[in-house]
């Protein structure tokens, strides 16, 4: 390329110039040259990245440390600097004071010239040492290249333990590699005659090495023999040594070959044949398969155990012994367990040549060469008979561990008849783990409220060595009361002694509540609609007895009392069908559920505004009942509300493990009765007298949704009822 011709890339400049007018200048000119890139100068010139750099006398003289160091840092690739002096600051070459010697400018400069200067000129001097900066960086790369050759040979013959050796026949002299020494113990200078090289292998083998040289020397025959070799310092090595004559104009000149240590090799050989010989004993059945899962060999037992013999499996998969009985995932996970390097233990069920069935405990661990599987070897124990005692014992415990109630065990034996089982059912009812259970007395689960009577009762039950059965308030672990329907009944052995205590709970807190809740029900529609009724029978009384114009009046009340006895009766049959119904709680769409709630009762009162607020997507669990929950808070809003245009606003908001449905209204405050009712804070006593059957509804459909519910003032004026339910 000459320096009139552009290179394919932008070279990088960096104008070094002190001079205002010339800096200018100079970046004009690079700027529209397109053969070269112009570099600001970053914090220092040790951060800038530039091909070139080109600077005058100031510029040179306050930042000559930094452009040393810069060219020393880039080295052995050329930095080149060009130095611009005008005519009156040559007398910079010739100095010989202070930092401005001529070894500083000589070491640092690569190119000096003058001002004025021809665009053209400056251009050839800038390709011409870009050209030499080239050139240093293919001679470097020259020289990585030849290093990571030379480095490549040496680290092989180190990772192979392989030597090289030459022995010319005419001069009738050895030439070895450094690993061949290495081999032979030998100090480097040490060149051994073949005579003299022979004596380092075993006797035995000689006539071995012997043979084969001199035939390779006499008639030209490659050889390649493993004998042995007991080195200078006396240890016997296992070698692998190769010879190729060498002809030169049709005459054999030398011989060249390589030694291998291969102890390593012979000694892993023998322990395979032993490893061989116990794997041919063993009462295991063993197989090995290649990385395709080919079985290429199989032990007596393993003929024994599945009926196949060696013939007929050799050169198949283990899938002649497939039973069916293992899904796809158990076959997926076997291989990347194997193909990953590391080794698979599980049961497996097989089939034997004549079609039966046998489980064995299987172990297959891959058989690796460094970081290469080569093979995969498979033990199988056959645990046949142990596999069906254990599914007889699995069966007789099963039904007391998959239990649907809880079960425990006790025995009378120890002190203070601790709990020596327990099973999952009653570990989930009472919240207690198994460990804080076993060996304690089961009183743990009594509390503030249990009834002192019913323990007696239980205790003189077991006294008397006798069943019994009761319900008992109860405490979980987390505090909080339960009933429990308790049956406890002796175990006894053949002499009819007792030898333990089983019992038998069952949360029945569900039942106790809805019978609670009926009782309740009974009290308040007996209450109400007797004091209706004497309303109704007034009014009745009323008409009989004046025939005026307030007839219609006294009439038109008895339809309105009507119509609210009839809303009661609707509600009570609706709770009671509630309470007959054991809850079953499914993911519902809240906001979806809460937009058709929205709308049908903006129909059924359309001077109402009902607003929701909720984000699409939101989940939560609940009855099928939700609905008429939140209907009914919606509906209670609306009609207790002076308002000519009812205001009820639903907002949604979730956390990671609730949703909150608010409902928040306008009207007067909920009375503190009926309130109370809404958020469970009512004593149910022969007293209680509330006629808020809609807000019973309410909160017997939330708490079967095992959800909560709170009442707070709204602001200015107005209630908040929230509801929060599980995700």
């Amino acid at each position: 390329m000459t320096p009139e011709e552009a290179p394919d890339a932008q070279s990088r400049v960096l104008p070094l110039v002190s001079d205002a007018g010339n800096r200018q200048l100079l970046g004009d000119w690079i700027e529209d040259h397109p053969t070269y890139e112009a570099v600001e100068l970053a914090e220092s010139i040790a951060d800038t990245d530039f091909d070139v750099c080109i600077i005058d006398k100031g510029a040179f003289e306050a930042h000559l440390d930094a452009l040393r160091a810069k060219k020393t840092a880039a080295a052995p690739v050329l930095l080149p600097y060009l130095l611009l002096l005008s005519e009156d600051e040559t007398e910079i070459i010739d100095t010989d004071a202070g930092q401005l010697a001529d070894n500083v400018v000589t070491d640092t400069i690569d190119e000096i010239t003058t001002l004025p200067i021809q665009q053209a000129e400056l251009h050839w001097r800038l390709s011409a040492l870009l050209r030499l900066r080239e050139q240093s960086l293919t001679s470097r790369e020259r020289e990585r290249e030849l290093k990571r050759q030379v480095d490549l040979f040496e680290k092989a013959q180190d990772i192979a333990d392989v030597g090289a050796w030459e022995y010319d026949i005419d001069a009738e002299e050895n030439w070895w590699t450094e690993e061949v020494h290495r081999i032979y113990r030998l100090p480097e200078e040490t060149a051994p005659s073949p005579e003299e090289e022979l004596q380092y292998y075993h006797p035995e083998d000689r006539p071995i090495i012997t043979e084969a040289f001199e035939t390779a020397v006499e008639e030209g025959e490659p050889y390649d023999v493993e004998v042995r070799l007991i080195d200078a310092e006396d240890t016997q090595h296992w070698v692998r040594t190769r010879g190729e004559p060498q002809y030169e104009d049709g005459e054999l000149t030398r011989v060249r070959g390589t030694i291998q240590d291969i102890t390593e090799r012979k000694e892993r050989e023998h322990n395979l044949q032993r490893i061989e010989q116990a794997v041919e004993s063993a009462s295991h059945a063993i197989y090995i398969t290649d990385t395709d899962g080919i079985i290429e060999y199989v032990n007596p037992a393993f003929e024994e155990l599945t009926g196949f013999t060696q013939t007929e499996v050799v050169g198949k998969t283990p899938r002649v012994l497939d039973s069916g009985e293992m899904s796809d995932e158990y076959f997926n996970e076997l291989w990347e367990t194997l193909l990953a390097g590391d080794v698979w233990t599980e049961e497996i069920i097989n089939r034997r040549k004549n079609g039966e069935t046998y489980t064995a405990r299987q172990t297959i661990a891959p058989v690796t060469d460094g970081d290469h599987i080569h093979a995969f070897v498979a033990i199988q124990e056959d645990i046949t008979e142990r596999k069906e005692r254990e599914e007889k014992l699995t069966r007789r415990t099963e039904a007391i561990d998959d239990a649907p109630v809880g079960i425990s065990i006790a025995d009378p034996d120890r002190d203070d008849n601790p709990l020596i089982y327990v099973n999952d059912r009653f570990v989930e009812l009472t919240g207690y783990p198994r460990e804080e259970v076993l060996g304690r007395n089961c009183r743990f689960l009594q509390g503030e409220n249990t009834d002192p009577d019913t323990v007696g009762r239980i205790r003189e039950a077991i006294d008397a060595e006798e069943p019994v059965s009761v319900d008992l308030r109860n405490y979980r672990k987390d505090g909080t009361e339960f009933w429990n329907h308790l049956e406890i009944a002796p175990v006894r052995d053949d002499t009819g002694e007792v030898v333990n205590w089983i019992g038998f709970q069952q949360d029945v807190t569900e039942r106790k509540q809805r019978q609670e809740q009926l009782e309740v029900l009974d009290r308040v529609l007996r209450h109400n609609l007797r004091n209706d009724m004497n309303v109704i029978r007034g009014r009745a009384e009323t008409i009989q007895s004046e025939a005026s114009s307030e007839v219609a009046a006294a009439a038109g009340a008895i339809v309105e009392k009507s119509d609210e006895l009839l809303g009661l009766a609707e509600k009570e049959r609706q709770i009671t069908e509630l309470l007959r119904e054991e809850p079953t709680r499914t993911e519902i769409e809240v906001c979806e559920r809460l937009e058709q709630i929205s709308s049908r009762v903006e129909s059924e009162h359309p001077e109402a505004t009902i607003t929701v607020d909720c984000s699409e997507g939101v989940t939560a669990r609940a009855t099928k009942q939700f609905g008429r929950a939140v209907t009914e808070l919606v509906t209670n809003a609306i009609v207790h509300n002076d308002a000519s245009s009812p205001a009820v606003t639903l907002t949604v908001t979730e956390t990671d493990e609730t949703v909150r449905i608010e409902v928040a209204d306008t009207g007067p405050q909920i009375p503190e009765m009926e309130r109370n009712v809404l958020v469970s804070e009512t004593d149910q006593t022969p007293l209680y007298h509330g006629s808020g059957l809609g807000l019973w509804l309410v909160n017997l459909v939330i708490t079967r949704s095992n959800g909560t519910i709170t009442v707070a003032e709204n602001a200015p004026a107005g209630n908040i009822v929230s509801i929060y339910l599980p995700r």
